[in-house]
């Protein structure tokens, strides 16, 4: 995982026979509730060592990501990159090289990532510029579910916004690690989902202009969820305070935590704003 002023949600995994890895930090097994979420490995500035992020389908063949899950820290585009929405992705991995098995599996998909032209491994920071997307070789099945983006400054009303925590609630899933301290059991690259409050949305010295601030108070197992390493890119979604429901609609992608140990604050990244949708418009039209 790299770090600079903040510590970026992605994680290293070296797979060598089986993995301990984790996902959304107390959160539940998602199984089959939300398949387009994804999950991305892959491989950036030569390095044989396997990276980990998550992501969402927006349509059978692109990927919404972080900037940080599609580009290196030397400003070019993932060596490779693989995807797959299966709950538990590497359950089938019976040892011999991650490289091969992922080349040969029948549900990881490769593409070709790409990171907002602005995406600079965080040299901008608060302003991030940290989304990307994945554009799949072969489309992934869902069952006709896909996740949608918000319309421009959905989220800006927020800032005036009065009322209780639920008013401002989203859902998120990823494939990231569960915790780091203390040590607890684990299980291996599954797909978890946790649900998290708003708690910042105005400009701040790490918001920034892009980033909206996410509650992380897994409660040692009796909290909600909150997100860790190997979440990075993996969607927030909306959940609709007159019902309740979780809706498909992916109101920011996570980015970076400012604490260790997966214990402290989160930010994700906006996909209302004015950067992530012209970025994004290119590939969705």
């Amino acid at each position: 995982m790299r770090r600079l002023a903040v510590a970026v949600l992605s994680v290293l995994t070296l797979l060598v026979g089986s993995t301990t890895a984790q996902a959304i930090t107390w959160g539940e097994p998602d199984g089959e509730a939300h398949p387009h979420v994804v999950t991305l490995m892959y491989t950036q500035d030569g390095q044989s060592a396997i990276f980990r992020c998550s992501g969402t389908l927006l349509s059978p063949t692109l990927v919404l990501t972080a900037g940080h899950c599609a580009e290196g820290v030397s400003g070019a585009p993932n060596d490779l990159t693989f995807v797959s929405n299966h709950p538990e992705p590497v359950a089938d991995y019976a040892g011999g090289g991650i490289l091969g098995f992922l080349q040969t599996s029948e549900h990881w998909v490769q593409g070709t990532a790409t990171a907002h032209p602005e995406y600079d491994s965080f040299a901008a920071f608060p302003d991030t510029f940290d989304v990307g997307v994945v554009e799949l070789a072969e489309p992934i099945e869902t069952g006709g579910v896909y996740g949608t983006l918000p319309e421009a400054g959905m989220l800006d009303s927020l800032l005036t916004r009065k009322g209780p925590p639920t008013q401002r609630q989203v859902a998120v899933v990823g494939y990231g690690l569960q915790g780091t301290v203390p040590a607890f059991a684990q299980a291996d690259y599954e797909r978890y989902r946790g649900t998290a409050t708003i708690t910042g949305l105005g400009r701040s010295s790490t918001q920034g202009s892009q980033n909206v601030q996410l509650s992380n108070t897994p409660g040692q197992g009796t909290g909600p969820g909150g997100t860790c390493s190997g979440d990075s890119g993996g969607p927030a979604f909306w959940i609709d305070p007159a019902t309740g429901e979780e809706t498909t609609t992916v109101v920011a992608v996570t980015s970076f935590g400012v604490t260790g140990h997966c214990a402290g604050t989160d930010f994700s990244f906006r996909t209302d704003t004015q950067a992530a949708q012209e970025f994004l418009s290119a590939y969705t039209g």
